[in-house]
């Protein structure tokens, strides 16, 4: 099921697509019965061809326009494409563009020093005006590596067409280290007797942060209201509100980003928020509390409803609280969004859960709880392995840890770089997006 226009054929015989390639781009399916209909066609941006891949009604299609790069091992590679993608269900599974590092015979290498497995993915990066999707990607290629196949696809998507541009593969500089130093800190106000007391008996551990370095300090749930002898509905105030533009005065002193969760009044309705206060002092954003603990709906607390990320100097920053952590739809919708780190005020839970959240997110994660207890959730700093590689192991302590974002985790043989494998290996059409 292959049609080759006469455009087709001249853009083949001129080898007009992008990069040095020793052979031209050609048609890849697993298998012939799953193959789908392939063209090139003048659809591309700015008179670039088009790469198309069409699917009929029959689902399980698969395939993919590919091409081979000569490559020098031992360095570092851009692979950039851009797709136009119509009448798919689920994008981000359907759609993905990947690159296998070879030898001269084509045979897929691993890299023994991190005995890491190919193939790498490139992460989609946005869609623009137009209806492109961009994806691009900065991978290292095995030092006996002389070959790059790039693969463009789409499959299982019924009734879907893909138009991808020539995808380039270049020459690059590894990643610059993007590090930056996270807190969690174990502190439970004593003797307030209103949320502004609490806010202010905050300083000193705050400075404490600063004193490390620390870009990010979280602070535990509910902690304006924690000990004093209001009421979750007296303690409730709009956001941004008091507690924020006093938070907001220390985080700016100490020139660091803060996280707490507190009870935010909006309308007829009290919600458990955790808010993201900047260096500059003012509210950067709020996420409201999605998966609730029995104690809270059952006294009139109400649930979220988004998993909002916001985009720092210092990383993508999500938040959830508590009970979320029991439930794998909160993680994974932040790190749907973009989340690098998520920054989770807690009163306490199981620490496997934590562990579990990291690993299968490939996200960073800061906790803060008053516990100390060994088998119950601590403060600290979690890292892509779902290690704990800094713990508070006082009460009232401060405990930093710095982490690299641009350093992803290898796992071992087939497993490969995990979080840009999730786009497109996650359910799409069994669990909701």
């Amino acid at each position: 099921m292959r049609t080759v226009s006469p455009f087709a054929l001249l853009l083949l015989f001129l080898n007009v697509s992008v990069g040095l390639a020793i052979d031209p781009w050609r048609t890849y399916s697993p298998r012939k019965e799953l193959e789908p209909e392939f063209r090139v066609t003048s659809e591309g941006p700015e008179g670039q061809p088009g790469y198309v891949i069409e699917h009929d009604e029959r689902d399980a299609l698969d395939g993919a326009w590919m091409r081979t790069f000569p490559i020098k091992g031992g360095q570092h590679f851009r692979l950039s494409a851009s797709a136009k993608l119509a009448g798919a269900s689920y994008p981000r599974r359907q759609a993905y563009a990947e690159v296998w590092f070879t030898n001269d015979d084509e045979k897929v290498l691993i890299d023994d020093a991190k005995n890491q497995s190919r193939p790498y993915f490139a992460a989609e990066t946005n869609t623009d005006d137009a209806g492109w999707t961009h994806f691009e990607g900065v991978f290292p290629a095995p030092p006996s590596a002389t070959k790059a196949i790039v693969k463009l696809h789409l499959r299982w998507a019924p009734n879907s067409r893909i138009v991808w541009t020539p995808a380039s593969l270049e020459p690059a500089d590894p990643p610059q280290p993007r590090k930056v130093r996270l807190a969690a800190i174990n502190f439970h106000p004593r003797g307030g007797k209103t949320t502004l007391d609490n806010c202010r008996q905050c300083e000193p551990y705050i400075a404490q942060a600063a004193e490390q370095k620390a870009n990010l300090a979280v602070f535990g749930e509910i902690l304006p209201e924690l000990g004093t002898p209001l009421t979750f509905e007296e303690a409730a105030e709009p956001i941004p509100g008091p507690c924020t533009q006093l938070l907001g005065t220390y985080a700016k002193k100490y020139g660091l980003y803060l996280v707490t969760s507190m009870h935010e009044k909006a309308d007829h309705k009290i919600y458990n928020t955790a808010v993201l206060i900047g260096p500059d002092g003012e509210l950067v954003g709020k996420y409201r509390k999605v998966c609730l603990a029995r104690d809270e709906y059952r006294k009139g607390v109400a649930p979220g409803d988004s998993f909002p990320v916001f985009d720092t100097p210092i990383g993508k920053i999500g938040m959830m609280i508590c009970f979320d952590v029991h439930m794998p739809e909160v993680a994974r919708g932040l790190c749907g969004n973009g989340a690098e780190i998520i920054a989770m005020p807690i009163m306490g839970g199981d620490p496997n859960l934590a562990k579990a959240r990291c690993i299968e997110n490939q996200v960073y994660l800061v906790t803060s709880t008053y516990s100390l207890t060994p088998d119950w959730m601590q403060s600290g700093v979690w890292n892509l392995a779902g290690e704990m590689i800094a713990t508070a192991t006082e009460k009232d302590s401060v405990t930093v840890a710095e982490v690299d974002l641009a350093q992803p985790y290898l796992w071992r043989a087939n497993m490969g770089q995990f979080r840009t494998r999730l786009r497109h290996e996650r359910p799409g059409n069994i669990l909701p997006e």
